[in-house]
């Protein structure tokens, strides 16, 4: 469960913030300081008041909470946010996203009537790694190269289980940059830059190399773990993609069918003959294509239909508001029929809970990956994980070991 020592708890209603105040005293919280609305809320915090965890109403007549969290975005607020409302559930996830848009941490949404069993929910979810107050370093286009020659590249991978049989089925592998010994930093920035500077194609083919020869030690039994890389939709562009990535994964020795390729879908352009023929002599190949993110995008259908896709990743943002929040179930439950229809593997993101889990595996889906079973880890790392299988992840309670919890699904 996140602790939290100072909560500053914004509602216009004395009744609620009484007995809120209570549930979060309960829940471990050391402090509890409380606002009318939106402008006492922030006054307070003018006036020095620091709270890791602000609760905000949304419907509060002299300042609302819309404007509260617009106010907060442009004071650069890095603490992290709950909204709690009786508003409608649409209403409550759009300001959810508009918070997630204007750069706020929020850990969750609560629809009241306020309970102890949906508040312990949202705090017990996995908490996000702190956001620094530090400015970011400037991108170092000396460091870049360092990557595209493989000395600062370092693969993480991110465990995918099977939702059958449990078992660790595959595992995703994520871009990290070693910016001096001993720290590592993620890729955005660096990839923008390669984009912008046209190497991206010189990264990506590194780290499939890197990633390839990996593999050679990721074993399931008798046979190679298959592996997901993410691709830059620029990527998709260059006709002579297909050759080089087959060479970077065949060089290491490992088949290009033991390698997925995943592309946002927010960033796959609408229609490109060159992506077309791109995509389609890399399927001719044995490569696998993930359209990651979806639901997040748009003209998502006519995207599947016209790419050969053979996975669908739902995005982390609607798993992790299936359980609370209407239209983030049925995004969950559209796409996993729509998947279904097309033959494509499923694979559900952000998978945090039991519940979730629960939810998604009735479904019928099937992989998860999510802090539930593996947060991201080194190679050596996760070639100890496949040894010993998924150890001891803990439930809400902090007892239940991860497969004797599923048993008991």
């Amino acid at each position: 469960m996140m602790r939290f020592c100072r909560v500053l708890l914004v509602d216009d209603d004395p009744v609620f913030r009484a007995l809120a105040e209570d549930l979060l005293l309960d829940c471990g919280v050391k402090e509890v300081a409380t606002a009318n609305d939106g402008h006492d809320a922030l006054n307070a915090l003018a006036n020095g008041l620091e709270a890791d965890l602000l609760v905000c109403d949304l419907n509060m007549p002299a300042h609302d909470g819309v404007s509260l969290i617009r106010e907060l975005a442009h004071r650069r607020h890095t603490g992290k946010v709950l909204i709690i409302s009786g508003e409608d559930g649409a209403v409550i996830a759009s300001v959810v996203k508009l918070a997630q848009l204007q750069g706020l941490d929020i850990i969750g949404s609560i629809r009241k009537p306020l309970t102890m069993e949906t508040l312990v929910s949202v705090l017990s979810g996995p908490a996000s790694p702190a956001k620094s107050t530090r400015p970011s370093a400037p991108v170092d286009p000396e460091l870049l190269q360092d990557a595209i020659s493989g000395s600062a590249l370092v693969p993480f991978y991110q465990a995918k289980v099977s939702m059958t049989d449990l078992r660790v089925s595959g595992a995703e592998a994520l871009t990290r940059i070693m910016v001096k010994k001993g720290e590592l930093v993620g890729p955005v920035p660096y990839i923008e830059l390669a984009e912008r500077t046209g190497v991206i194609d010189q990264l990506t083919l590194q780290m499939a190399h890197i990633v390839a020869t990996h593999v050679n030690r990721f074993y399931l039994g008798v046979r190679p773990m298959p592996v997901s890389i993410n691709v830059s939709p620029i990527s998709l562009q260059r006709l002579d993609m297909p050759d080089q990535l087959a060479q970077a994964v065949e060089s290491a020795g490992v088949p290009c069918s033991q390698v997925t390729l995943e592309v946002t879908e927010t960033r796959l352009v609408e229609y490109s003959p060159d992506a077309l023929d791109v995509m389609t002599r890399l399927r001719i190949k044995g490569f696998g294509l993930s359209v990651d993110d979806f639901g997040t995008g748009y003209s998502n259908i006519d995207r599947l239909r016209m790419y050969p896709f053979t996975e669908l990743k739902i995005d982390q943002s609607f798993t992790r508001g299936a359980l609370s929040d209407g239209f983030s179930r049925a995004s969950v439950e559209m796409s996993v029929r729509l998947a279904k229809e097309m033959g494509l593997k499923i694979v559900a993101e952000g998978v945090e809970t039991q519940e979730m889990w629960n939810f998604l595996a009735d479904l019928g889906i099937d992989e998860a990956q999510g802090y539930l079973m593996a947060m991201p880890m080194p190679a050596e790392q996760f070639v100890s994980l496949l040894k010993t299988g998924i150890p001891q992840w803990r439930d809400v309670d902090g007892a239940v070991r991860f497969k004797e919890a599923l048993s008991k699904s």
